[in-house]
């Protein structure tokens, strides 16, 4: 069970409806407060095919520079922005692990947001961990998920060289009323609880949100050890042998971008991989075609995939 502080410093139980209490104090900062970079009000949206299109003009100009990343698993440097570093108007809610009061997780505002309630969840924050997925971390997402109860909640990871632009753990939640098409997607069975997506222009590993997190943690403990960059979402979906609703993890090994992130192009993370396109020139977004968007998602698809799966079916 999690006991939740919010900004009145007034302790709730699990009972707590935490999307609810994001989304309005999220709102109050937005509004009252100058802490974001800009303003997210009446983002023009529209749906290419099974795509998502957001135009966003702000996030490419007014965000913070993004670290210079050269390793999957680079060290966290202290002397580097890092989330312990953010004022204290940035916090949502601060929570923790009935029997673990000393390991405290953030939510913090993104200063430089995707879309509306757009935020970063920072596990263990005080401890200063890299931007690198933790068992611990995992099984905090997975059940901070299932607790929030909302459909349109989203939680995304990038690791380092997948378009993590801070070297500190965070994830990524976003509100998403429209259907992505990675939710949807049909899923091949390779071995045990672990599924590999089909037809789709970037290929991925799939679980439902009912396999345990060691499992999962499997796969993405496999790409630190072989510096493998990668993409995690979890989102709501269909089970992969039924037409029932569930949850499933996404999890996309990809080629690397190290260095700094470039922001004059379409950074394809993971709202890009998933099929949700934040677009920063109008231009882009008014003639921007299905192809175009599927050959932007092949350009990060592993050459030796095929190979990959059958190295990870070993871990099974």
């Amino acid at each position: 069970m999690f006991v939740f502080e919010d900004k009145s410093n007034e302790h709730s139980p699990q009972t707590f409806s935490f999307a609810r209490h994001l989304r309005g104090i999220w709102d109050e900062i937005h509004v009252k407060t100058e802490v974001f970079r800009y303003k997210v009000d009446n983002l023009k949206q529209k749906i290419e095919g099974p795509y998502v299109l957001q135009y966003n003009p702000y996030r490419n100009a007014k965000r913070r520079p993004p670290e210079e990343i050269k390793d999957v698993c680079q060290g966290f440097d202290k002397n580097k922005f890092n989330f312990c570093k953010a004022t204290p108007e940035e916090v949502i809610i601060q929570f923790w692990r009935e029997n673990k009061t000393d390991d405290v997780h953030k939510v913090l505002v993104n200063v430089s947001p995707i879309n509306h309630y757009h935020s970063l969840l920072c596990p263990s924050v005080n401890k200063m961990l890299p931007q690198m997925v933790t068992p611990e971390s995992l099984q905090l997402i997975l059940d901070l998920y299932a607790m929030a109860g909302d459909r349109d909640l989203r939680i995304g990871f990038n690791s380092l060289c997948a378009m993590a632009s801070v070297n500190h753990l965070h994830y990524h939640l976003f509100f998403v009323s429209q259907n992505l098409p990675v939710e949807a997607v049909k899923c091949k069975n390779i071995k045990g609880p672990i599924w590999v997506t089909q037809n789709y222009p970037i290929p991925g590993f799939c679980f439902e949100i009912s396999t345990s997190a060691m499992e999962m943690y499997k796969v993405i403990d496999y790409f630190l050890k072989k510096s493998i960059a990668h993409n995690i979402m979890v989102t709501r979906g269909r089970c992969f042998e039924s037409d029932l609703d569930t949850a499933r993890v996404l999890i996309w090994p990809r080629k690397s971008s190290s260095g700094a992130k470039q922001l004059t192009e379409m950074n394809a993370g993971v709202c890009e991989l998933s099929g949700w396109f934040p677009i920063h020139s109008n231009e882009d977004y008014e003639n921007i075609d299905i192809k175009s968007l599927e050959t932007e998602l092949c350009k990060w698809k592993l050459e030796d995939f095929d190979q990959l799966c059958q190295d990870i079916k070993l871990l099974f």
